[in-house]
Formats: structure tokens, C-alpha cells, sequence
């Protein structure tokens, strides 16, 4: 059996979890600058969902910032290049769980995205490569 579907995302939650990753990523709610999670450069960015987007899953786990068409251009690289966006870190397989796949974070490195921040106000938890082997095995 496959047990009870997740309850859709009303759009105040979703517009919550924008803000909140667009935050998290060096930018502030009201444009879309912020910083490139794959390359580090600050500009134009989008917000892209790591696994592709449902009803359910627009949190903010599931969110980064990529640069944009007239940023960095990372957006384009990761649609273009599902495969490697998986094993890299910037997407998630849409059999695995947003929040317990690991991400790869520009000038951190290995993380797990926290849809809540801990009680340091930190929205991820920082993981060994052997840690992200382990959990994209």
C-alpha cells in the first residue's frame, strides 16, 4: 500500500518558502538577486526547485538559487544536465526526499537543507563527503 498523499501546499505557504530560501541564499524576497549555489557569483538568480515542482513539495528544503538567464547561466546548466545536477548536488531524483538528499552548497560544500531553521537560525546541516556517498547511494 501506499499510504496517504501529502495535503497540497496553499500558495501562502508557498510564497513563505520562496522567501525563506531566497533569504537563505544571500538575496532578499523582494528581487531575484542572491548568490549562485553552483558558482558563487552574486546576481540575477532564479529560484529553482531541486526536485521538480509539485503541489507538495515547494519548501524550503526543495529550493535554491541558481543564476539565472542573465546571471551565471547555472539554471540552464543543471535543466540541461539532469544527470550530473543529481550526482553534483543541485537536484533531487523524484524518488528521494528533498530535506535527506544531500545539496551542494557554494562556499560550505555537503549539506542537508532544513525546511525550518535550528536553533542557531541555520537552514542547513552540514555533512562529509563520505555522509552524501552514503545517502546518493
Amino acid at each position: 500500500m501506499i499510504g496517504q498523499k501529502r495535503p497540497k501546499l496553499t500558495v501562502k505557504q508557498e510564497r513563505e518558502a520562496y522567501a525563506a530560501a531566497t533569504l537563505r541564499d544571500y538575496g532578499n524576497e523582494f528581487n531575484n538577486v542572491g548568490q549562485c549555489q553552483r558558482c558563487g557569483i552574486t546576481g540575477p538568480c532564479d529560484r529553482d526547485h531541486r526536485q521538480g515542482r509539485t503541489a507538495w513539495n515547494t519548501t524550503p528544503a526543495n529550493l535554491q538559487l541558481l543564476g539565472g538567464a542573465f546571471g551565471c547561466g547555472c539554471h540552464a546548466w543543471k535543466t540541461g544536465n539532469p544527470a550530473e545536477a543529481i550526482l553534483a548536488g543541485f537536484s533531487v531524483p523524484r524518488t528521494a526526499e528533498p530535506s535527506e538528499w544531500p545539496a551542494w552548497r557554494y562556499g560550505v560544500g555537503w549539506v542537508l537543507y532544513l525546511d525550518e531553521p535550528d536553533e542557531g537560525g541555520c537552514w542547513w546541516k552540514p555533512i562529509t563527503n563520505e555522509e552524501a556517498a552514503a545517502l546518493m547511494s
